[in-house]
């Protein structure tokens, strides 16, 4: 009686392990974190604001080239002095998905979307606004991914109501351009 007793009491004791783990809680002075800066802050509500506007379950898309993985280019696309933003996802629809890339403005605290073009391929290889063609004025570029063939390149100028598409072209690696 005593080998089952024994061999209960080890099997309890497994089970035990097994269920409650064997971690040791972490103490008041790990859990302190210093607190966010007051940039990231603004970005992170800006963000949450932004998010809202796009489509229900639309999938935000990060570009696979940038180090830092910034879900939102802002840029001055317009030529107002006031920087946009914009941000590329992916929406299912019945065929499939779609890539898109918004545009939005704030006015008066409130960001709208102003503008919008489709992507192609399966995925984002780079987004970001910069003077590609040195006119002093920005464009936004969208390199997306098309597997084996390579990788395609949009640029977009703002033209009056909208973005507009300036120039299309195919490239292999990564995008010739002067990143930041």
């Amino acid at each position: 009686m005593s080998r089952k007793f024994k061999g209960i009491q080890l099997m309890s004791t497994l089970i035990l392990l097994l269920l409650g783990g064997c971690g040791v809680p972490a103490t008041p002075v790990d859990l302190i974190e210093s607190p966010a800066p007051e940039i990231s802050l603004q970005n992170g509500n800006v963000s949450h604001d932004l998010m809202k506007l796009l489509p229900h379950k639309a999938q935000i898309l990060s570009p696979k080239q940038e180090k830092q993985r910034n879900d939102i280019s802002y840029g001055d696309l317009d030529g107002d002095g006031i920087e946009e933003a914009v941000i590329v996802y992916e929406e299912k629809n019945e065929t499939g998905k779609l890539l898109k890339a918004a545009l939005f403005r704030q006015h008066q605290e409130q960001w709208h979307k102003i503008s919008e073009v489709e992507g192609f391929g399966y995925g984002l290889d780079y987004a970001g606004i910069l003077d590609i063609n040195h006119d002093g004025r920005s464009e936004l570029a969208l390199g997306w991914s098309l597997g084996e063939a390579g990788s395609g390149l949009d640029v977009y100028g703002w033209r009056e109501d909208g973005l507009r598409l300036l120039s299309k072209k195919v490239y292999q690696g990564k995008t010739e351009l002067n990143l930041k």
